[in-house]
This record gives structure tokens, sequence and C-alpha cells, in this order.
């Protein structure tokens, strides 16, 4: 287990929130001046992504998952999943594509497994 950061934050509703940032979470700038709530805060880890060059598209992003937290009102880290494909596709590009998505759903799984991991250090 990681010593956690030591964080504060001003809240609307709680003034000033000091909390540990797990050693995982990218930080909470994005957070700063935002007018948030104590249950707004949430540590985020780095996102993992998968995405595509077709011939029909040219890059396409499949997915971008992480980790997130906000401990104020939940128990555990979750796992945020976002999953982007459309299109009409050349028969050769789905094969592709079904590789990618094969490579998406290991990066998915491993999220997912540390997130599991990580219950230990929370509760």
């Amino acid at each position: 287990m990681s010593t956690p950061r030591i964080v504060t934050l001003d809240t609307i509703d709680h003034g000033r929130v000091t909390f540990d940032e797990p050693a995982w979470c990218i930080g909470h700038g994005w957070q700063v001046g935002q007018g948030i709530g104590r249950n707004d805060v949430t540590h985020n880890s780095v996102r993992v992504k998968a995405s595509a060059d077709t011939f029909s598209y040219g890059v396409q992003s499949l997915m971008r998952t992480w980790m997130s937290w906000a401990p104020f009102v939940e128990l555990v880290p979750r796992v945020v999943i976002e999953l982007d494909l459309t299109g009409e596709y050349e028969a050769e590009e789905v094969t592709h594509l079904a590789g990618v998505l094969r490579t998406a759903a290991v990066r998915l799984e491993k999220v997912a497994a540390e997130a599991i991991r990580l219950r230990g250090d929370v509760l």
C-alpha cells in the first residue's frame, strides 16, 4: 500500500476539505476553482485508450477507461468506460477492428483488476 498524499480543496458546501489522495490519482488540478461540492471530489487514474487506424475513417478512438473514486460518495473505486465506434466499414477493416476490440477488452480487464485490488487499500 502506498502512502497517500494529503490534498485540500475548496468546496462550496463544506469550505476547505482535506483528504488523502491515493498514489494512483492523477491529481485534482482540474477541480480547483470549479465550484465543486464535497461530494464532487473525485480521484481519477490515467486513461487507458484503444484506437484503430481504418481506411474508411482514419484513426478512430474505440475506447477510453480509467478508475474513478469519489471518496465522500462511493465506498470503493469504480471503472469508467467510454466506447466510441460508429460507421460503415469494409469487411477487412472489421477484422482489424475486432482485433483492436480484443485488445481493448484486455485493457478493460486490467483496469478492473486494479480497481478490485485497490479495494484492499480502501476498505
